[in-house]
């Protein structure tokens, strides 16, 4: 049966209060579009799990996310990501920090189903500082607060093999996982070009998955290369064909940064009135993801398609194309 849907309706699943985990890394398919449209139907109370970047990024600024439970906050090398560094500069969000690896690891622990996994990653850094433990503040505005635990961890000593003090990590739970992928089936089945980054792990684990993609094609194609293909359709709700859904970032093998428009948003979104200013440009004036490319415009956009073989732009020393 398909799963194919718009872009409005697959936001309207996402309910004020949820946990939501974006798919992708720093600027590489990351799905920016889906961010805008959360951000066009006023989402609030967001619980935002992982790396920020520019999609987490654009839901704190949009007043979006009451919390944020990470480590990784920039643009990649663009800088910090602007709204969440003043918000947090400000206390006016929660930030509760937990390992980058802990977020593999706690969801690899809910595929497991198993309540925790043990691990050395975080050992003698100041995410087990308790002046930093603020998971309690997250489950006051959590919706359903039983996606959260009762302890951010535990920490014991290694019990088979006398190795010293491991950290317990208790399984994440996901209200919703959002993915941006070079291709997906009408049914479901998602096609992954390069890293997968935390995709598999969220798609598989929460309870509500939203896959965008480049491209919708019958389910009897995708299928034609099983080997290719790393979210069965069984683990994907909803389906959407969103072209350059992840602009400004990029997509191997179909488009490349828009590094000029990421630098202006870095710069401008310094202040929440640069925010606001930029918002009424590139979100609430365009009232759909295809009003945003044909604003951006076409002769930008092909600049930045990939060059087969390379799956990017070829650039100059120095960035340049």
């Amino acid at each position: 049966m398909s799963k194919v849907v718009s872009l409005q309706e697959a936001i309207q699943e996402v309910k004020d209060g949820d946990t939501i985990l974006f798919g992708g890394i720093v600027e590489d398919r990351r799905p920016i579009a889906a961010a805008m449209e959360i951000v066009r139907q006023g989402k609030k109370n967001l619980v935002l799990l992982g790396t920020c970047s520019i999609p987490g990024d654009i839901l704190v600024g949009g007043g979006c996310v009451e919390a944020y439970r990470g480590c990784y906050t920039s643009n990649g090398a663009f800088g910090i990501s602007p709204n969440l560094k003043r918000r947090a500069e400000t206390g006016t969000i929660i930030t509760d920090e937990i390992g980058h690896m802990d977020v593999s690891i706690g969801l690899l622990a809910l595929q497991a189903g198993v309540p925790f996994i043990a691990s050395k990653t975080c050992i003698g850094t100041d995410v087990l500082n308790p002046a930093y433990d603020n998971l309690d503040k997250v489950k006051e505005i959590a919706r359903d607060k039983s996606m959260l635990p009762n302890k951010k961890y535990v920490l014991m000593e290694d019990p088979f093999f006398n190795l010293g003090t491991v950290q317990l990590i208790p399984a994440i739970k996901l209200d919703v996982c959002i993915c941006h992928v070079q291709m997906a089936g009408e049914e479901g089945t998602v096609r992954i070009d390069g890293s997968l980054t935390f995709d598999h792990f969220g798609a598989l684990g929460a309870k509500k998955v939203i896959v965008t993609a480049e491209q919708v094609v019958p389910e009897s194609y995708i299928r034609q290369d099983p080997n290719r293909n790393c979210i069965p359709c069984t683990s994907v709700d909803m389906v959407v064909e969103v072209p350059w859904g992840a602009h400004p970032g990029q997509v191997y093998n179909f488009y490349d940064m828009d590094i000029p428009f990421i630098q202006e948003y870095s710069r401008i979104c310094a202040t929440q009135e640069g925010f606001d200013q930029w918002a009424d440009t590139w979100i609430y004036s365009c009232k759909t993801h295809m009003d945003y490319l044909d604003k951006l415009g076409a002769s930008r956009l092909e600049k930045l398609r990939a060059y087969p073989p390379f799956g990017y732009v070829p650039r100059k020393k120095g960035g340049v194309r």
